[in-house]
Order: C-alpha cells, then structure tokens, then sequence
C-alpha cells in the first residue's frame, strides 16, 4: 500500500471527527436526520478548515441506506455515515458516480456550467441524492455564474450543490440568496494542539512540549497547514522532535535570541537589539518569521497589560505566562500600541521594498527613541489651564493700568500759563501793591480757571470713518479679553443714524457679550464721534459679510479639499502635532 499523507489519512471520516466547525455539523446533522435537505449550500472560509471535508461527509450521509442505531427504545435514525456501504466506500475513495467534485478554477467556463445544466437533469446511478460539489467557486466567470442561476435555484429533486470558496466577498449576491450560507472559521491553537496530539500519539511521534505550540502558531488557525508541518518535521527531524529542530527545520529565530531581542526593544538598548539581530541573520533565521514572532509577542504582552486575566486570548506557550504578566507591569498599552504599529509597518515595507535586515534595523532605531506619549486628554487640560493664566493676567495688568493712570488731561480743567489773559494795572501811589493787584497775579502752581471758551467739538462722520475709528481708536482702548475674544475679526456696519451694529466672534458670545461689554463700546464710540452712539451686539453670522470676507468666501470656494489638505499639512504649528500623534488629515472644514 503506498504511503498515504497525514491531511489525507487523518481527513474526518465521521462528523464527530471535524474540529472546530461545530456550529456547521450541528445544522447539517439536524437537517440530515429529519430529511429537511437544502437543494444548495454555501461553505466559506479560510484554508485547511474542512470545507470539502464536511461536503463529502455530508454526501455520504444523505446517501447511507444504513444510518439506524440500535438503542434501548428500538432502532434510531443518526445522521453519521456507517463508512461501511459501498455507497460511502465509493463516496469516499471518488469513484462514486453520483457525487462530482469540481474544481471551478479549471472548470470556469460557460460551457461546462452548460454541461452540467444538462446532466443534472439525469438521475442518480446508484444513489438517491446526486451531489455536486463546486469548489473555488468564486473563479467561475461572470457568464458561468449566470448560466448557474436558474439551475440553482430550481433544481430537480435528486441535485443538491454544495459551493466552496475562500472568498465569500467574490460570490454574487444572487448566487448567494439561492443557497443555504454555512461560514468555516479558524481553529483555536488548542483545538489544533489536541489534534496534534491525537495524531502523534498514533504514529508513536514524541515530541517536547512547545513544539505543537509552536506549529499552531505557525499554521495560523488551519488544521491542514498543521498537520502538513507536522509531517514535514518528522521527515526532517525523526520521530523524536525538539524545539530546536523545529526552529531549524521551519527557519524560526533561536528561542535565546528572540528573547534577548524582545528585552532589547523593552528597554531601548539599540546596541544590543543591533548585535542581537545581525546574530539572528548570521545564523540564516527568517526574518520575517523573526518579525511575526515579534508582533505575536508584544500582542500577548498588550492583552495582558489590559488585562492580566485574559490568559485564553494569549498565543504563546502557557508556560510563559509569568514572565508575560510580569513584562506587562513594565510596559504601558499605549507604548506596546506604538511598537505593534511599527513593527506592522515594517513587515509591510519588507514586502514591498524587500531588505529585510535592514527594515528591521531601521525598527530597532524607531523602538528605541520611541518615548511614552502624552494622553490628549492631558494636552487640552494643559492648553485650557494655559489659556485661563493668559486671561487672568490680561485681567489683572488691565485693572492695574486703569487704577494707575491718571484721569484724562482736558482744556476745561487746566489752563496753560499762556492762555490765561492778563491786563496789567498802574502801580499804586503809595509804592506798595495792593490787595487786588495780588490777586492778579497766579501763583505758579495754582490751577487758573479757564478764562477762554473752550472750541464747540466736531461730529465725525461714521459713514466714511467707521473702519478706521474701529481699528485705530476703539480696539486698542478695549480689555484684552474683550479685543482678542469676542471681538476678534469683529465687523462693525452702521445700521441707521447713530447706530451701530457689530458681529462678534461666536467664541464665548454667550458668556462675553453682556451689558458690560456693550456699554464700554457705547462710551468709547461716544467720546471718539461727539455724539451718543447706540451699540448693538450680534454673532459673526448676523451680519452681511463685507466685500472683504466674500472674496474670502470665494477664493475658499476655488480651494479643493485635497488643496485645503496639504495646507493644513504644511501648516509650521499643526505639524509637529501630527508627528507626535502619527495621524494624517483626513477632512478640512
């Protein structure tokens, strides 16, 4: 008898011997044993889950004139194959003439979805249902899937489909709607360790124990791929198998050298992670398998850091749960974040750049300068405790210059000495000067009263020096708070005789624009024009925009988003916020 290998000889040949899939078997048993039989089904998943497996098992058992179980009660109908019928003999060696497997990646074409139109039609040979397993199906062609939709969607009563694919997205959704959809999914390392197990122990394979940890995690949640691996090591390596021959043989990094360049990386030492590398590529390691290790490591060293409970979502070895944990105290999630994203992104430039060292050495260089990050939570509790110091000051040095300057120098008050209009008078007689002559002269210091009228003050024209009395006159006399808050951008627009309207910024409107603020407009208006000036306070969007902000307005309108982009981008204080949080921009408003 020639050699069989072990995804062949180990295929399930009952359902009860299909792993992982429960939630598959269990319907198909169900539907199997009280003869409600779909006329066609969907299997989707990844590789090595056992798609075609469970299609030719339940080929078997809707064909198995012998699916009856003594029991206490009497006679009961199961739903398991009894492999001992020459229906199921032939099912299972493929030389049964009424279950075709198909293989639509060579098969893809209109003219065989015709043929086979044509012998649906026939009725079985031998058995009672005939089956039509299409594996692949997502390579058949566009004219393929038409010339299949009406067949599967009414077939006679003795067809039933079954359809394989690795790519559901691919399948149309009018195939889809016509079948019965059943998704495969990966296999946990356990289920494929236990599987491992089993097999081993029946071909007398010793082996350490990681090393089925080690080929779980190597095949990546497929069955097939497993057992494919585990065949090839015991070529390789005997019967007897080790950890080190597994890393040889599958070209993974030294244990020792991993672990050194794991503690490298947590403790940013540079020149050990360099040395530790240039070891691992000397000794002919795969560095991308060196990488996916990595990934694999700091993942399990993340979950724990969440939470140290999550011992069932980890992938590596049980025995190195201590030491995780442990690791996990060290290190913060968002750090750990940060080197998974790094490490990912550096897996991905070794598949399009190729150099693989050297990728990797670039990482270490990212790892080790790569510092524990701010919280942005942190960052706007700091910006807003920052803006409320500026105000405060702004407040208090307002407060101190109004409390220190004195009061406003005017004609009406004081009189310089040479304005003030004296006559003089004939000296007395007598040679002395008289009462009244001292009166007439001031003493130096003596506050004169004005003697001459003071000049009527002209009324300025708000129709033609509104803007600039705004700008050059009121602005600068106002609080800061009040300049640089509510009337930042401010737009001040004459809204009848001796009335004003301003847009102020919508920032804190509701908290600034206050009778307060409204009558140190009215005062300063007042002074500056001559006349009473009524202010009105309004948002920013209750004022017709000037000729200014409209073609503001429509210079914006030409701008592309993807232009509005860039120059957020360029912009010299928004860049070095992007870098810290390794964002992009992704929308401009």
């Amino acid at each position: 008898m020639s050699y069989e290998v072990f995804a062949q000889k180990w295929r399930p040949q009952y359902f009860r011997d299909v792993v992982g899939q429960a939630h598959v078997t269990t319907t198909l048993q169900n539907q199997i044993r009280s003869e409600r039989l779909g006329h066609a089904y969907l299997f989707w998943g990844p590789r090595g889950t056992g798609k075609t497996t469970v299609a030719r098992l339940f080929a078997k058992a809707v064909n198995c004139p012998n699916r009856t179980q003594d029991t206490d009660l009497g006679p009961v109908t199961v739903a398991e194959p009894c492999n001992a019928c020459v229906f199921c003999k032939d099912i299972s060696d493929g030389t049964s003439f009424d279950v075709i497997e198909m293989d639509a990646a060579s098969n893809r074409g209109i003219d065989t979805i015709r043929d086979l139109r044509e012998n649906v039609k026939l009725s079985p040979a031998a058995c009672k249902y005939k089956v039509y397993i299409i594996d692949e199906v997502h390579m058949l062609t566009t004219d393929g899937f038409n010339a299949l939709l009406k067949t599967l969607e009414e077939p006679p009563p003795h067809v039933i489909f079954i359809m394989a694919t690795t790519e559901h997205g691919k399948i149309p959704k009018t195939i889809t709607s016509r079948c019965q959809d059943f998704d495969f999914r990966h296999l946990t390392p356990e289920q494929i360790t236990a599987r491992l197990q089993l097999i081993s122990d029946d071909e007398d394979i010793s082996a350490e124990g990681e090393v089925f940890s080690l080929i779980a995690r190597q095949s990546e949640g497929c069955l097939r791929d497993a057992e494919n691996l585990l065949e090839r090591l015991v070529a390789s390596a005997g019967k007897n198998l080790t950890v080190s021959a597994v890393e040889e043989t599958l070209g993974l990094s030294s244990s020792f050298l991993l672990h050194e360049l794991t503690e490298a990386i947590g403790e940013r030492n540079l020149t050990n992670g360099l040395v530790t590398l240039n070891k691992l590529s000397k000794q002919g390691t795969n560095l991308v398998q060196c990488l996916h290790q990595l990934i694999a490591y700091f993942r399990d060293i993340r979950l724990l850091t969440i939470d140290n409970t999550l011992d069932d979502l980890i992938q590596s070895p049980k025995s190195e749960l201590p030491a995780l944990k442990q690791k996990a105290q060290q290190i913060s999630v968002d750090r750990l974040s940060r080197i998974i994203k790094i490490l990912m992104h550096t897996n991905s430039d070794i598949k399009q750049y190729g150099y693989p060292q050297l990728q990797l050495e670039n990482a270490l260089i990212q790892l080790n300068s790569l510092k524990e990050g701010i919280q942005l939570e942190e960052i706007v509790n700091k910006l807003v405790a920052l803006e409320q110091k500026i105000d405060s000051a702004a407040v208090a040095s307002e407060s101190v210059a109004q409390a220190t300057l004195p009061e406003p120098y005017t004609r009406e008050t004081v009189v310089p000495p040479s304005e003030i209009a004296y006559t003089p008078r004939e000296p007395s007689t007598s040679g002395t000067v008289s009462h009244s002559d001292q009166q007439a002269v001031p003493e130096p210091n003596e506050a004169v009263p004005n003697t001459v009228a003071s000049e009527p003050q002209s009324v300025r024209d708000l129709t033609t020096e509104l803007e600039s009395i705004w700008e050059k006159e009121v602005r600068p006399q106002l609080p800061a708070k009040l300049n640089y808050v509510l009337f930042k951008d401010a737009v001040p627009v004459l809204n009848g005789h001796n009335q004003i309207k301003i847009a102020c910024s919508p920032t804190m409107f509701d908290e600034l624009a206050n009778d307060e603020a409204k009558q140190i407009i009215n005062t300063a208006f007042t002074k500056i024009v001559g006349e009473t000036i009524d202010v009105k306070l309004v948002k920013q969007e209750g004022i017709a925009q000037t000729k200014e902000s409209s073609e503001t307005s429509e210079k914006e309108m030409r701008t592309t988003p993807m232009m509005r982009r860039r120059q957020a981008a360029e912009d010299e204080q928004l860049r070095p916020v992007l870098a810290l949080f390794d964002a992009t921009i992704v929308e401009t408003q």
